[in-house]
């Protein structure tokens, strides 16, 4: 299932090989999609309260959200959504891998709620 039309993240949703949902995002926006498949999995009510709390914000045009899970946080915005790989060390342990740029990546919010509706949507199936 790809997305194709005015969003920007291109995105599949498929199974793995242990019949796991997973959503494979393209490499700019990556870390959305291991949200949608590790933290979020086949937790339906907890993909559509995250959800609300995004078409709340582009509604009300203030506000933000934060989202907090085992590895990776996310924080909504009335314009844009943000995922990043929570630091289990220190800022010096991460620099000798990766920085700080490739643990993190945004989107509109407009392209995160057609990305997160049509994980809900794919769980449903």
């Amino acid at each position: 299932m790809h997305d194709r039309g005015r969003q920007n993240v291109e995105y599949e949703f498929r199974r793995d090989l242990y019949d796991q949902p997973e959503a494979v995002v393209e490499m700019e926006q990556a870390l959305f999609g291991r949200w949608l498949s590790e933290e979020l999995g086949e937790n339906r009510p907890q993909a559509q309260q995250v959800l609300q709390q995004a078409e709340r914000l582009l509604a009300e045009r203030r506000g933000q959200f934060d989202w907090h899970g085992s590895e990776l946080s996310v924080q909504l915005d009335s314009d844009s959504a943000r995922v990043w790989l929570q630091a289990e060390g220190d800022i010096d342990e991460l620099e000798d891998g990766f920085g700080l740029a490739d643990e993190a990546c945004e989107a509109g919010l407009e392209d995160f709620i057609g990305l997160l509706r049509g994980w809900i949507e794919y769980l449903a199936v």
